[in-house]
């Protein structure tokens, strides 16, 4: 069965030419995407990217192959996290065990969640402030319900709360406008709460 998500190009090209092709090559990179076939292709944060290059007879041939490494995910839109939409039901579900196994369970449901925000916000940020480009919508959309979910749990810094779920709201709405600018704002401002609120609860 053929990967639909794998692009790849072959080219032969003169040196001059394949100098060229690979500076728009790197522009590209910088952006967070690379041309494929004419086609501009976004770089997600887990994807293989490969360039061959064989001269021979002053031509130079040039092999370029692009997959994400990452295709588990559907690609319909689904519920990212069922602790937002389900969390009550959770709750009611810890409140019939013993109270020692419900708490170690919380406790690492949000490590998990925790450590996922991380490795997104730091993805959100790069591709944002460094790269200069709107990042995916998968991933936009994950760290917003986790977000939620987050500030869902008691005694981990509840007084950050409102004011992070307020700058959480302004990044989703500002991605929904593709306004780079506003998103930039909004992942900086998290970023100052995220830390401040990190220093007196850890």
């Amino acid at each position: 069965m053929s990967d639909s998500t794998k692009k790849n190009q072959e080219l032969s090209l003169s040196l001059k030419e394949t100098a060229e092709k690979l500076r728009t090559i790197a522009d590209g990179l910088e952006q967070g995407n690379v041309s494929i076939n004419e086609e501009t292709v976004p770089i997600a944060l887990d994807t293989k990217i490969k360039i061959s290059l064989k001269s021979k007879d002053n031509k130079v041939s040039i092999k370029l192959k692009w997959k994400p490494t990452n295709t588990s995910a559907p690609t319909e839109e689904k519920p990212l996290r069922k602790e937002v939409t389900d969390r009550d039901s959770m709750n009611r579900d810890m409140d019939n065990r013993d109270p020692k196994t419900a708490k170690e369970d919380a406790l690492g449901e949000y490590t998990i969640l925790k450590k996922r925000m991380s490795k997104d916000f730091g993805a959100i940020m790069k591709s944002c402030i460094k790269g200069q480009t709107i990042p995916e919508k998968l991933l936009v959309e994950r760290f917003y319900q986790d977000s939620q979910a987050m500030c869902s749990y008691p005694d981990k810094g509840e007084e950050f709360y409102e004011t992070y779920l307020k700058q959480a709201e302004s990044l989703i709405e500002s991605f929904k406008k593709a306004d780079l600018e506003a998103m930039s704002l909004a992942i900086t401002a998290l970023g100052k709460i995220r830390k401040e609120c990190h220093n007196r609860h850890k």
